[in-house]
């Protein structure tokens, strides 16, 4: 074991294996001294056979008791090597009275019923060196108990059969106690690997969805936590809040004190912040100085749920009425906090946040600099223009605004292996529109479906075309797939006939799915993967490290690539969490024999650390950025043009160095 935290996790896996055999052996020793009993009844002395069965009835007694006290331990993962000191006596107690049972129920006169006896001990010994095999010394205890008594009594007093089948005892239990070792070995190390495999996971968890710092939950994890308050609040028609709070002169702070002071400071503010919140509210911290609260179920009136989110300010207001104690000197500051209330589901978890903000920066231009701003629409025209978005979109695949970008995707030579198709929205009189302010949009009226459709197709014609020129025949093609798509009934129909209709290489096709896709309806989800890897396609899980996928679901799906969030690889040269983070993910890849690409790769050194981890595909603003396709096809070419000038010059200076020699 690694870490002690492993070492304690496998003693008290073993030692509640231990524990859960008892009532099976408990009651198939009851039944074998029952037996005997009844065997051996006529050929002892009555009085033995009494003191026989009280000192079995104490042996197993008393585990049965101890067992009793184990599972009424609440902390019997934290006490247990104390409870396997407790079993391992018990069971050399009970191993003691089966070996009395060899000398006190032994019938001198009776070679049958002295092999029946050595066959019950011989029964008696395997199963509980089988049950016991992962704690020798348990195993030798017990086994021990019995030889002890039982072997010198036969060997003395038995008949030439019975100390002859005493001599296969004998070998028996040795074979059968080799036997037990090699396979307590083998459990112990499968234990001991899945208990690693379940501590780095949630070492992973801890790392991807907590502040490091502050160990309050970080963005991924506010994310889950707010669409959980959405979907609570739609259920039950009631309000809810985002309360977005921000310290006034923090960068004030860092540049006069340091960032230590700024750590510890933010490091207060967190954990005061948690105790002034209901159990059932969230806190997280966004980043830098800024906190996000959600409270939900604040009732189904508007004007109550105000004045409770009101009321939910101040007390986070007033934490900060008491001085901080900062590298043994107090310093006070204050927030500005921010308010925005939404009702159900009415608006994505990006517009609430948003106007949180909005308003939380209208506190900080307030007068007063400990201010609390509810969200006014009216203030805020970003909304109308929302709204414009919305409406103007329903028109943009009817009018060609919508374009396909390509971002070239390479493997460790630089050598093009792909490329991801990438929406844009060409508006009219807006301009270039961010696809992460159209697409949640697209994907809230529907929008998404159609224009799904649009983009698969119109790959699936590119592949086609490329599949005539020699530099493009082999390209795959990334397209990713939104949830809302994937979750349609006739997905898998209108992919397949999308790709028939074309006429390009299914297997030339990638489908990109995300990981909040997968959380749910994983039977479904298997199906249609399944159905359209028949074709020969291929799938990739998007954004990988920043959902809520877990080991056991993705070990299911049969996907052939995981993509890892640009947002780890951003300061994996810096973030030694990130970092950890990464290379968990391409172990993990390996292991379920999948293929792993980074996106958001902009520096040489990044692809040089990735490389060393096991990653050899890349995708990013080093290799490329998003390219219409005609420039994108003229990039191929260059990139072609240095490389075969790269190869060339290779092959002359080793003609050259050759020549020399």
């Amino acid at each position: 074991m690694s870490t002690a935290a492993e070492s304690t996790a496998l003693h008290a896996e073993i030692v509640e294996m231990l524990y859960a055999n008892n009532r099976r052996s408990l009651m198939a020793a009851i039944v074998v001294m029952a037996a005997l009993l009844l065997t051996q009844r006529h050929f002892i002395d009555h009085t033995i056979l009494v003191i026989w069965t009280v000192i079995f009835l104490c042996a197993y007694g008393s585990r049965a008791y101890f067992s009793f006290l184990y599972y009424k331990d609440q902390q019997r993962a934290l006490h247990s090597r104390r409870w396997l000191h407790w079993f391992r006596f018990t069971t050399g107690f009970c191993g003691l009275a089966w070996g009395l049972a060899g000398i006190l129920l032994f019938p001198e006169a009776a070679p049958a019923n002295q092999a029946f006896l050595i066959f019950a001990l011989v029964g008696v010994s395997g199963a509980g060196i089988v049950i016991y095999s992962v704690d020798s010394l348990t195993t030798n205890l017990f086994t021990g108990g019995i030889l002890l008594f039982m072997i010198p009594r036969f060997i003395a007093h038995g008949s030439s059969v019975s100390i002859a089948l005493a001599v296969l005892f004998i070998v028996y239990v040795l074979y059968v106690t080799v036997a037990g070792h090699a396979l307590a070995k083998s459990l112990r190390e499968n234990i001991s690997l899945r208990i690693a495999s379940n501590l780095d996971n949630k070492k992973v968890h801890q790392l991807a969805y907590y502040d490091f710092l502050t160990n309050l939950p970080n963005r991924r994890l506010l994310s889950d936590r707010l669409q959980q308050a959405f979907a609570r609040c739609a259920r039950s028609q009631s309000y809810g809040a985002v309360l977005s709070l921000d310290l006034n002169n923090f960068k004030g702070l860092n540049d006069s004190k340091g960032h230590q002071a700024g750590d510890e400071l933010l490091q207060q503010v967190a954990t005061r912040l948690q105790q002034c919140l209901r159990k059932k509210d969230t806190i997280a911290r966004m980043g830098g100085d800024e906190f996000i609260a959600v409270l939900d179920e604040l009732g189904s009136d508007k004007t109550e749920a105000i004045k409770s989110a009101q009321v939910a300010a101040e007390k986070m207001m007033a934490v900060f009425s008491q001085a901080f104690q900062l590298q043994q000197s107090k310093y006070r500051t204050t927030p500005s906090i921010g308010i925005c209330l939404f009702l159900g589901d009415d608006y994505s978890e990006a517009e609430v946040l948003r106007r949180a903000d909005i308003a939380m920066y209208q506190a900080k231009k307030s007068d007063n600099l400990n201010s609390v701003e509810m969200y006014d629409e009216v203030l805020h025209p970003a909304v109308k223009t929302r709204a414009t978005l919305e409406t103007d979109l329903a028109f943009a695949l009817q009018g060609n605004q919508l374009l396909l970008y390509f971002q070239v995707q390479v493997d460790e030579t630089h050598q093009p292996i792909g490329a991801e198709v990438l929406l844009r929205w060409q508006h009219p009189t807006l301009g270039m529109i961010p696809p992460d302010q159209f697409i949640p949009i697209s994907e809230e009226t529907g929008e998404i479906v159609p224009i799904g459709q649009w983009v698969l197709q119109q790959a699936c014609q590119q592949l086609r075309r490329w599949a005539n020129a020699p530099l493009t025949r082999t390209l795959k093609l990334s397209v990713n797939v939104s949830a809302v798509q994937f979750n349609q009934p006739d997905f898998v129909q209108m992919v397949t006939d999308t790709v028939l209709q074309s006429g390009c290489d299914p297997r030339l096709l990638r489908l990109e799915l995300t990981e909040s896709l997968i959380v749910r309806n994983v039977e479904e989800i298997i199906g249609k993967i399944q159905a359209l890897k028949a074709l020969g396609m291929t799938f990739s899980l998007d954004d990988f490290g920043t959902g809520q996928s877990s080991l056991s679901v993705l070990k299911r799906l049969p996907l052939d690539e995981l993509k890892i969030d640009k947002s780890f690889i951003k300061d994996i040269l810096h973030n030694t969490y990130d970092t950890f983070i990464v290379e968990t993910i391409i172990n993990m890849a390996k292991n379920l024999g999948q293929t792993v690409i980074a996106e958001g790769v902009e520096m040489q050194p990044q692809k040089a650390l990735l490389q060393t981890m096991g990653c050899h595909r890349f995708q990013g603003y080093l290799f490329s950025k998003p390219l219409p396709l005609e420039a994108f096809e003229t990039s191929l070419q260059s990139e072609l043009a240095v490389l075969v000038s790269s190869n060339d010059n290779l092959l002359n200076n080793g003609t050259t160095r050759a020549a020399g020699n």
